[in-house]
């Protein structure tokens, strides 16, 4: 299961819900079973989805060994009654739950889930505006806050973004503490700043944060981050350097490298402004797919 894949619509990514850390894992568990290719079979409320104690063991190591189907039957219990809302457009919301029937199965050491009806074109025959990323990239992730801050990076950067600034009544909206933490050094030190030290640990990203602050009020947070074999392309605050890059895919070497490379093929063959924007947003996502030399090599040549 680590090697499932979790695909969410973006919609669903940035709307406000509140779970415990062990609510958010049974969700992404049952989640990671469902093809989400556009061309898959539709998913409905009679489809099943079975979660073992096995499996969740397996998963998350961090886990209670002991009295697991009573912990998975809790859990289960609570997420039935969970509810999401999701921003439509004008001005619309749509509230609804994730999973729309529970099957406790303890002969079975297992639960069966079925997911809500409203909340499934937001999880399957996804075609644009979703983020997908492995399972296995939150197993270490123990904060229920970390696993957000990580769906959102993921998903800022399938958008070639690689900061973002949020306002932080939005932000405490997407988070689902809006009336928790209501100092903001309570929000800092154990939403933001704890969610961006787990990030920064157990999974291919590096975020660094910085507030904005008008007289005496913090407004806003400013997400800068990027893939860690992307650390040489970085300015002097850490963050990703567009500048960097773009000098990168420009320079002759670069070309001669890579313009047979698999993903820049078919770009190389149309034209040079064509190659350089997909090489951009390719080593920005993968750094470790340009592994021919130093990426300070190219910055050395002199670019076309």
């Amino acid at each position: 299961m680590k090697n499932n894949l979790v695909a969410k619509s973006n919609d669903l990514i940035v709307a406000s819900y509140e779970l415990t850390r062990n609510e958010q894992r049974l969700l992404l568990a049952c989640i990671s079973q469902i093809n989400s290719q556009p061309n898959a079979s539709e998913i409905t409320m009679q489809d099943e989805f079975v979660v073992t104690t096995e499996q969740m063991k397996e998963l998350y190591k961090d886990s209670s060994k002991d009295n697991v189907y009573r912990d998975l039957n809790v859990v289960a219990n609570n997420l039935f009654e969970r509810e999401v809302k999701i921003a439509l457009p004008d001005n619309e919301m749509l509230r609804t739950r994730f999973v729309s029937s529970v099957l406790f199965q303890p002969e079975k050491s297992q639960i069966t889930v079925t997911f809500a009806q409203k909340i499934l074109p937001y999880l399957t025959q996804l075609k644009k505006n979703f983020t997908r990323y492995r399972l296995a990239d939150t197993v270490e992730l123990t904060s229920i806050y970390a696993i957000r801050l990580y769906e959102m990076v993921v998903c800022w950067q399938g958008q070639n973004r690689w900061s973002e600034t949020v306002d932080l009544g939005e932000f405490r909206y997407m988070m689902g503490c809006v009336g928790k933490y209501k100092q903001f050094g309570q929000l800092r030190q154990s939403v933001i700043e704890k969610a961006v030290e787990q990030i920064n640990e157990n999974t291919a990203y590096n975020v660094s944060v910085k507030y904005r602050k008008i007289k005496h009020t913090y407004k806003s947070v400013t997400f800068s981050f990027y893939k860690k074999g992307a650390i040489s392309l970085t300015d002097d605050k850490g963050a990703l350097s567009l500048d960097k890059i773009r000098r990168i895919v420009r320079s002759a070497q670069f070309t001669a490298d890579y313009n047979d490379h698999q993903l820049l093929s078919v770009e190389a063959r149309d034209s040079n402004e064509a190659f350089w924007a997909k090489a951009e947003q390719l080593i920005a996502e993968s750094p470790k797919e340009f592994s021919k030399r130093p990426f300070d090599d190219y910055l050395k040549i002199k670019t076309d």
